[in-house]
Formats: C-alpha cells, sequence, structure tokens
C-alpha cells in the first residue's frame, strides 16, 4: 500500500492513479499511466503563504505554460476573479504561479478555486489555448484582528521522512487546527526546481495547506545544494525574505533565518555564502519589529527559528552573540527551535533565557515531535505530541 506522502508525491510527478481532480483513489502497487490533458495541467494541490491582515496568497504550479487564475468569495455564488499581473502582463512566462487575493475580510471564510487553461502558442501575434482545467473548491479564514484563540502546528527536521510525516498526516486529518509552521529542514537540499516542488508538494499535502496557511522556516539543509538560492520562487513569505513576521489575532509571530551551521569560509561552501550579513540584516529587523504597533499591541509573542540560541550543541554560535541582547527584550512568551534532532525544553531563567525554550525532535519515528500551540483567550499551551499521536508533555505558557 503506497503511504499518504508517497502518493502525494506520485501526484505530483504525474503518476497518479485517475484524475488529479477526483477523489484520492485506493493506493496501488505499481502506478498508472500519467494522466492527460486538463487533469495534468496542475502539478499538485495549491498551498497557502503569505498571510497578511486582509490578503493571502495562493502558490502553485503548472507541468506547462498556463493562463491562469483564482475564483473566490464569501461562497460559490460570489466569486470574483484574481490573476498575476506584470507592468500591465498577466504572467504566463513561467510555471510557478502566486496569485494574491487582496481586500478580504478579517473572520470572514472564503472559498476559492485554482483555474488554468494551457497555453500551447505564444507569439507576438498569435496565441493558441488549450483545455482548461479547475480544481475543486477549497476555503480558508483570516483571523479577526483581536481574535485570542487559535490552534497552531509546529514540526522541524522531517527530513522527508516519508514514515513520520505519514504518521504525522494522520493526525491532521483528525485534529482541529488553523495553520502550520514547518520550522527548518523539512525541504532538504534541493538539487533541481522540480525536486523542490516535488518536497513542497509533500509537506502541503500533510499539512492540508491548501486550506491552512503554511509558513516554511528555513533550516541550514534548505540552503545546501544546486537549487537552494531558487526556493523563493516556489515559497510565499513575508516581504520576499527569509524572515519576517505575522499575526494571528492578536498573538505575534517572528521568525529568523539563522543561515549555515559552519563558518561562511568553511570550505565546502566555496566562497558562495555570506549568512554573516544576513544575520546582521536581521538585528536591524528585530529592532524595527520590537518598535513596531503590531509587536506592541500583541497580547502573546512566539519567537520561531531553526537552529538554537539557548539549546544549541553546535561549537559554531553566532547568532547567539548577534541576536541574544535584541531578542531578551522582546518579552517573547516562548521561543520555539529546532535543528539538533531531539527535544529539549528549558524553563525560563535556567540558562540566562527570559523566556521557555522548546526545542523539537528530529526524523526519526522515535525521535519526531509535533509540536501543537494552543491559544484560548489569554492561556497559551504548548502540546508535544510523539508520531504515535501521544502527548508527552503539557507546557503552560
Amino acid at each position: 500500500m503506497i503511504s499518504r506522502i508517497s502518493h502525494a508525491c506520485l501526484l505530483a510527478a504525474g503518476l497518479a492513479v485517475g484524475s488529479f481532480f477526483a477523489a484520492p483513489a485506493a493506493a496501488v502497487a505499481s502506478p498508472a499511466p500519467a494522466p492527460s490533458g486538463a487533469d495534468s495541467l496542475l502539478y499538485a494541490a495549491p498551498y497557502l503563504q503569505d498571510m497578511q491582515p486582509g490578503s493571502i496568497d495562493v502558490l502553485f504550479q503548472t507541468r506547462r505554460h498556463a493562463v491562469t487564475w483564482v475564483e473566490y468569495g464569501p461562497d460559490t455564488t460570489r466569486l470574483q476573479r484574481a490573476r498575476t499581473l506584470v507592468d500591465g502582463q498577466q504572467a504566463v512566462h513561467d510555471v510557478a504561479h502566486r496569485i494574491h487575493l487582496s481586500g478580504l475580510t478579517p473572520g470572514q471564510r472564503y472559498v476559492y478555486r485554482v483555474c488554468a487553461v494551457e497555453l500551447l502558442e505564444n507569439h507576438a501575434y498569435h496565441k493558441t489555448f488549450g483545455d482548461t482545467a479547475r480544481t475543486p473548491f477549497r476555503s480558508f479564514r483570516l483571523p479577526a484582528p483581536d481574535e485570542e484563540s487559535f490552534t497552531a502546528v509546529i514540526v522541524n527536521d522531517l527530513h522527508m521522512s516519508a514514515k513520520v510525516m505519514d504518521a504525522f498526516a494522520a493526525q491532521l486529518d483528525t485534529m482541529r487546527y488553523d495553520f502550520v509552521i514547518f520550522n527548518g529542514d523539512c525541504l532538504p537540499e534541493p538539487s533541481t526546481r522540480a525536486d523542490a516542488m516535488r518536497m513542497i508538494a509533500a509537506c502541503a499535502d500533510m499539512a492540508r495547506s491548501d486550506e491552512h496557511p503554511t509558513w516554511f522556516v528555513r533550516g541550514n539543509h534548505e540552503i545546501r545544494n544546486a537549487y537552494s538560492s531558487g526556493m523563493h520562487t516556489l515559497l510565499g513569505n513575508p516581504g520576499g525574505r527569509t524572515y519576517g513576521a505575522f499575526s494571528w489575532g492578536d498573538t505575534r509571530f517572528v521568525m529568523l533565518d539563522c543561515g549555515e551551521d559552519k563558518p561562511d569560509s568553511t570550505w565546502v561552501y566555496y566562497g558562495l555564502n555570506d549568512f554573516t550579513a544576513l544575520r546582521r540584516e536581521q538585528v536591524d529587523f528585530l529592532q524595527a519589529e520590537r518598535r513596531s504597533r503590531p509587536f506592541r499591541r500583541a497580547g502573546r509573542r512566539v519567537l520561531v527559528h531553526h537552529i538554537p540560541l539557548w539549546l544549541n550543541t553546535d561549537k559554531y554560535q553566532p547568532c547567539m552573540e548577534l541576536w541574544q541582547p535584541v531578542v531578551s527584550r522582546m518579552a517573547f512568551d516562548v521561543d520555539l527551535c529546532a535543528h539538533v534532532h531531539s527535544f529539549g525544553y528549558l524553563e525560563a531563567g535556567s540558562k540566562g533565557n527570559p523566556f521557555p525554550v522548546v526545542r523539537g525532535g528530529g526524523p526519526s519515528m522515535k525521535g519526531a515531535t509535533m509540536l501543537v500551540l494552543v491559544r484560548r483567550g489569554k492561556r497559551l499551551t504548548l502540546h508535544v505530541r510523539d508520531t504515535e499521536g501521544a502527548t508527552v508533555r503539557t507546557i503552560e505558557l
């Protein structure tokens, strides 16, 4: 039997059983031939990213060049269209698509679907169009500005382990949650664009990112391999950067990019890295964020980054030196980190940390963790779950 994550990878590779738009068929041991026509035009399900007040981005890829748009509205009888224009032209030059939905009402649920028409010929004075593909309608909701209730899921260091991802996918299928954060090393070492698309499709399928806004925090393994610098074409990060912040209601989330876990001068980087400058750039970001109105007015604050500050076992720890003086003054309620492949917890004040620190586990079935952050009113609770769905620790924040 093919696992759910393996099935998602087969879908993305064009090896799905039956139509992409039909309900998932029973998995089989050997894949059927790739679908043809409109059913093969869309690479995989769309995924929601870069949620901001009143807006969200819908990302997806096509197998061939296509004219694409998104139909969305409060229900299927009141739809409007959104498309991507580049200096007055509709973007049809690439198979990677990002469509911005704006003017959304916080707290309102919306339905949407992706539409695509294959562009068979695209000449200066002649164009030929093919079949039209439409996904099923999906839905999403943006939080209200003063919302004090959510359930967030944070996973890390999956390293594309199908067993772990299937175990977490099974849990998410039975849970009610609002959004997902992949906290690094979940899209490891992308060798080509196709490889990156395959991994994103598998993670998005696990998280059901077509209906749950999703953020990908970059870990050190996302930085490595031939296509690592091209990942921004497939991901919708806040402000187009690999670090940033967003608010879910009145809870502020701040995400940082720690860069590599070795000095820029390490021979294996061949002089192509300058994460020292990126880390210094984030000092300015943190100082500006600390002064910003969304951060100052937030009822709760969460720091998210891949390589730990206070629970790091590496010899090379530049982030601690640069960032600790700033983040220590930012009144976070919790610091969520990863990287070491073992769960760890520090109570506030244990090692000079002014707030609790929680480090997610690794990619093995015995060591992987799913962090479920739940806010209900003023109460903020972190549940640490293993691959079997058992809660191994509950932390009141």
